[in-house]
């Protein structure tokens, strides 16, 4: 990026987007009251039961290093155990005994986390899992995680890796708030709101299933002089590795570890590990197409769309155009509030890889509706699967192709089952066979119907939300999917021009 960014955002355009994303004094007082009052309630249950603590702290944008964003921030409370007082956390060879962290952790959220909590105005308390059970709630309209952890100093972590993955978390807060200064801290801001700007930051990411999080923007910023190269390092991650050993990307994909890593940002305090592993590649492909976008908004200085890829806006929820409307499929579908978001989100994506998979290919692999394009948008309780489907309506029959022609007891035993319906085509014998499914909405229904979610109730009536994830697809997806949004738009003009 041979355009400065740090150079060409000018001095009103920095502070009006300062202005717009770093949260108020109010906002940042109500976040340590309620952060005091958890630790408070925390400390105070501990005192009447056998649990003991070496901390408690919150961790993440909204401790130590205070880089959250204006309205968006949430609370991550860590509370961090000493690993000697469980001598089960190992087993005979060294390695962690997974089950024994899992029964620790399960017992902090039942018999800790979950009673003393239950005195205070907090609502939407649900047990959650990611690597390890956790709690999660809301208090005063602000998302808190409360998360047990492992006290391991710097050395072990270096040398031995994490007990837990949450255990680096403390090391990363440590490293970032001891090194920022109120200009990187902006700059932070300024990097991560681009990102949400994107809709692909974090776990609630619109593009893709993992965005991008706000540790390694942070890491960004601080390895780098200015905002022009933490851009530039974010757009080049891909080919770019950032490490602290310099290891080139074809040094690093031959470590076992990162073998199937498509970019590299290694973690600093713990080198074993790259923190840009989870980071979907559609969500980082995005974000670098948008990087592109904004490069050009800055060479022609247009404020307005500069402003516009620095500030969060929602997705829009107007119809798409009615021409790849016709390509579209869509399901809403509602949480009991009983399973954590993260859990529903992550089944939601595995329904629709089967979906993708059944949509576009008979049994056989013959072609059926052609590419799939989907995605998956939520919030609050409500989410939405969208479909964008090459060819949403197939003709009644297919043909089937058999083996080649030169393979006689093959070819044999084909003709045997097929018949006269068997005929050749260049080497190979084919039979044409009747579709069982030649609508993609009416096969898309029956997939949901027969997969159904724990936790997720199908929604027959639509919302605002269906338009939405079909905006993300329009907006967001296509443009990464050029022959895809090639092929069906040479749909639209033979609808236009039938002669053509």
């Amino acid at each position: 990026m041979g355009i400065g960014l740090s150079n060409l955002l000018s001095d009103s355009i920095r502070e009006k987007v300062l202005a717009e994303i770093t949260p108020s004094q109010d906002e940042i007082d109500l976040q340590s009251r309620i952060i005091e009052q958890l630790i408070e309630a925390l400390r105070k249950k501990a005192e009447t039961t056998d649990f003991r603590f070496s901390f408690i702290a919150p961790e993440g944008s909204t401790g130590k290093k205070q880089t959250q964003l204006k309205g968006a921030a949430d609370i991550d409370l860590f509370v961090a155990l000493n690993p000697k007082e469980y001598p089960d956390l190992f087993i005979e060879s060294q390695s962690v005994n997974r089950q024994a962290i899992d029964d620790i952790m399960n017992n902090l959220v039942t018999n800790w986390f979950e009673p003393a909590v239950k005195d205070l105005e907090v609502t939407n308390i649900q047990r959650a899992f990611s690597q390890h059970p956790f709690l999660s709630l809301k208090m005063e309209g602000i998302e808190v995680d409360i998360l047990g952890c492992f006290d391991i100093d710097a050395k072990t972590l270096a040398e031995k890796g994490p007990i837990t993955a949450v255990d680096r978390t403390v090391h990363h807060t440590s490293y970032i708030a001891d090194r920022m200064t109120q200009r990187k801290r902006e700059d932070a801001r300024i990097l991560k709101s681009f990102v949400r700007a994107c809709h692909a930051y974090g776990d609630t990411c619109a593009v893709g299933r993992m965005g991008l999080t706000g540790v390694t923007l942070e890491l960004l910023v601080l390895i780098n002089p200015n905002l022009e190269s933490s851009f530039k390092a974010l757009r080049n991650l891909d080919t770019e590795p950032v490490d602290p050993q310099s290891r080139t990307f074809k040094e690093l994909k031959m470590v076992p570890a990162f073998r199937d890593d498509h970019l590299f940002l290694i973690d600093p305090t713990d080198q074993g590990r790259n923190m840009a592993s989870s980071f979907s590649p559609r969500s980082y492909a995005w974000v670098q197409y948008k990087i592109d976008r904004l490069k050009e908004h800055l060479e022609s200085n247009d404020r307005a769309s500069i402003l516009s890829s620095l500030i969060e806006s929602p997705i829009p929820s107007s119809n798409i155009p009615t021409w790849i409307e016709k390509h579209s499929s869509v399901k809403e579908f509602k949480s009991d509030g009983k399973v954590h978001y993260t859990i529903l989100r992550d089944k939601l994506h595995r329904l629709t890889r089967k979906a993708i998979s059944e949509l576009s290919e008979e049994r056989t692999g013959e072609a059926r509706f052609g590419e799939i394009l989907a995605e998956v948008y939520f919030e609050n309780i409500r989410f939405a699967l969208g479909l964008l489907i090459e060819s949403p309506i197939a003709s009644t029959t297919f043909d089937r192709k058999g083996p080649p022609i030169a393979l006689t007891e093959a070819s044999a035993k084909f003709r045997e089952v097929h018949g006269e319906a068997v005929f050749e085509l260049g080497d190979f014998l084919y039979t044409r066979e009747k579709r069982e499914w030649t609508d993609s909405s009416k096969l898309f229904e029956s997939i949901l119907m027969n997969n159904p979610i724990e936790g997720l109730e199908i929604q027959n009536e639509k919302t605002l939300l269906s338009n939405q994830v079909l905006h993300v697809l329009h907006d967001c997806i296509l443009p990464l999917e050029p022959e895809f949004e090639e092929r069906i738009t040479r749909v639209k003009e033979l609808r236009k021009n039938p002669s053509m």
